[in-house]
């Protein structure tokens, strides 16, 4: 009993953290952003106490940048080609929602909005400007 009074704030918070590592495996597969912000909320509670989770969080957050760099180059002509298809996936996230005959059409309008929300932030970094306004 004692070593549960000692250890209970480590013990809730790992067992937070896998709780929602799991609850990101179930809601993975659902439409929109679901399970990464889960994991990766999940990994941020597990690193406050196991180094294995602190290296693996440092890994992705070295790694992350390095990967968007290469997927979201500063070239104008991949920007404009990111811009284009921003638009024709609002109008066919638009256009399936607007239609909305089965369940599959909603989720799949659902979720390529959320992707072209998602390369229309990250193209000509569009997230950093909106970052920087309102830190101003």
């Amino acid at each position: 009993m004692d070593f549960l009074r000692r250890n209970a704030k480590r013990i809730l918070t790992d067992a937070a953290g896998y709780a929602l590592i799991v609850l990101a495996i179930l809601t993975g597969w659902l439409p929109g952003p679901g399970g990464i912000p889960l994991a990766i909320a999940g990994l941020g509670l597990l690193s406050i106490n196991n180094a294995w989770a602190r290296r693996l969080r440092d890994y992705l957050v070295r790694r992350g940048g390095k990967l968007v760099q290469f997927l979201f180059p500063p070239n104008p002509a991949v920007q404009w080609l990111y811009d284009i298809l921003v638009i024709v996936l609002l109008a066919a996230a638009g256009w399936l929602a607007v239609l909305h005959a089965a369940i599959w059409e909603i989720s799949l309008s659902v979720v390529l909005f959320f992707v072209a929300v998602f390369l229309a932030l990250m193209n000509r970094e569009r997230l950093e400007k909106l970052k920087k306004r309102r830190k101003a």
